[in-house]
C-alpha cells in the first residue's frame, strides 16, 4: 500500500508542535530516544533531515492506521546490509561526516 499520499490527521511540520499520539523516536544527533512532541525546529537544519523527517511522517502514518510506529519492528536484515559501508553508501559527504561525528566507533 502506498501511503505517501495519505493525508495527515496530525501536525507533522517541524516548525509546529506535533499534536498526535506520543511516541519516541531515535535521534542520531542527540544519541537518544526523544518524544515526538518535542520542539522539532532543530530537525529542519539537521544534515539528516531529508531522511529523518520522512521517517517521522511514516511513523505518524502508521499511528493513524493503528499500527506500531516503529520503523524497524519485525524487520529482518540480510547479511552485510547493516555494515557501516552499506549504511553510509547513499549518504552525501555532509551526512556521512555528521553520522560519523555522532556515532563513535562506527
Amino acid at each position: 500500500m502506498n501511503t505517501n499520499n495519505e493525508p495527515f490527521q496530525y501536525i507533522v511540520d517541524p516548525n509546529l508542535r506535533y499534536d498526535g499520539p506520543e511516541f519516541e523516536e531515535y535521534c542520531i544527533s542527540e544519541a537518544k530516544y526523544l518524544p515526538a512532541s518535542r520542539d522539532r525546529t532543530a530537525c529542519i537544519t539537521c544534515p539528516l533531515s531529508n531522511l529523518c523527517l520522512p521517517g517521522f511522517e511514516e511513523q505518524v502514518r502508521k499511528l493513524q492506521r493503528g499500527e506500531n510506529p516503529s520503523l524497524t519492528a519485525s524487520c529482518a536484515f540480510e547479511g552485510e546490509s547493516l555494515s557501516p559501508d552499506n549504511l553510509l553508501k547513499d549518504l552525501t559527504q555532509e551526512q556521512r561526516d555528521f553520522v560519523l561525528s555522532k556515532i563513535p566507533g562506527f
